[in-house]
């Protein structure tokens, strides 16, 4: 279901120019015990909300947030428990969300079991995708409901239901695609912020290789994948070949899976420059990320935008790391 990949983004995207001036934070635990008047950007093993803050981006093993959001709540996470009130958009995946608060805009959310508790009103719609739905509280506008198992004692303006088991064979991977390409979505953009904590100085080696020759960057980023793919072919024909083949393919498979997120770190960087907007490194990060994601799900379009810029991202890859041999 695109649609719910394409209203999660373009709700994300809408909290976008207050994200510009985020606070971040980051640990294995972390904890907001004091009032916060700006946007945050937390992530960790453990993250708590104990004290109101004006919005919030949230990733964590265990989110519990106990205290009220004054704008909208993007969050992800293992176990995630929403206690208290939001004042804009709630913004949801993980593999066990309980809303127990207030929202007094919509609701989207994804995971394997999701709650609406008898505590929870939602002021508008309500979209949530999962594998066991629970709905106990009061939805004014239409809830939207795609999981194996729904279960609904609360209320709502009108329901929407679609059982995965009901569809057609040809439907059912299709839920299941949305609630995972959402996770992805979330789990890119959080492999995103690992590698630029860790590895900040190669983000900007990579993004230097990209801004110096874009074009040629794709051409060479295109050729080196169609070699390489013909190289781990030729090397797992043998049998002598195929540890070598293996190695190969897996140093393969990791860099096109990175390489979107070096583009993404180039394209925030040309947009801040282009508004003349001073972004740090993170936040250009992310909203290159936002953008990018977004052109991916055009229909048709997306397809080549997406093969454009795995190419890009890996000749800068590839450009990069021939750098650094030289050098070495």
């Amino acid at each position: 279901m695109r649609w719910l990949k394409a209203l999660l983004l373009t709700l994300i995207m809408a909290t976008a120019p207050g994200g510009m001036g985020l606070e971040f934070m980051g640990d294995d635990v972390v904890s907001i015990d004091s009032p916060v008047e700006d946007d945050i950007f937390a992530g960790g093993d453990t993250v708590n909300i104990n004290a109101p803050v004006d919005s919030a981006v949230i990733f964590g093993g265990r989110v519990n947030v106990d205290a009220p959001i004054k704008g909208d709540l993007i969050v992800a996470g293992g176990e995630v428990d929403l206690n208290s009130e939001v004042g804009g958009k709630v913004l949801a995946a993980g593999g066990t969300i309980n809303l127990r608060g207030d929202v007094e805009r919509n609701v989207v959310m994804a995971g394997g079991t999701v709650r609406i508790l008898s505590t929870s009103d939602i002021g508008m719609d309500a979209a949530i995708s999962g594998g066991e739905v629970y709905n106990a509280g009061n939805v004014t506008g239409t809830l939207w409901v795609n999981a194996g198992d729904f279960e609904n004692t609360g209320t709502a303006g009108e329901v929407k239901y679609q059982m995965w088991e009901e569809h057609e064979a040809a439907r059912e991977p299709e839920a299941l695609i949305s609630t995972f390409g959402i996770l992805m979505i979330l789990g890119f953009l959080i492999v995103g912020v690992l590698i630029l904590r860790l590895f900040p100085e190669s983000m900007s080696s990579v993004d230097g290789e990209i801004r110096r020759s874009p074009l040629v960057r794709a051409i060479l980023g295109l050729g080196l994948i169609v070699a390489s793919m013909v190289l781990i072919f030729v090397s797992m024909v043998t049998v002598i070949g195929m540890p070598l083949g293996f190695l190969l393919l897996a140093l393969f498979v990791a860099a096109l899976l990175v390489a979107n997120l070096f583009v993404s770190f180039s394209l925030g960087r040309w947009i801040a420059r282009a508004l003349n907007r001073n972004l740090g490194d993170m936040p250009a990060f992310v909203l290159g990320y936002l953008i990018l994601s977004i052109l991916f799900l055009i229909p048709l379009v997306g397809f080549l935008i997406e093969l454009l810029s795995i190419s890009l991202g890996f000749g800068g890859l590839v450009g990069y790391l021939n750098e650094s041999r030289r050098r070495d």
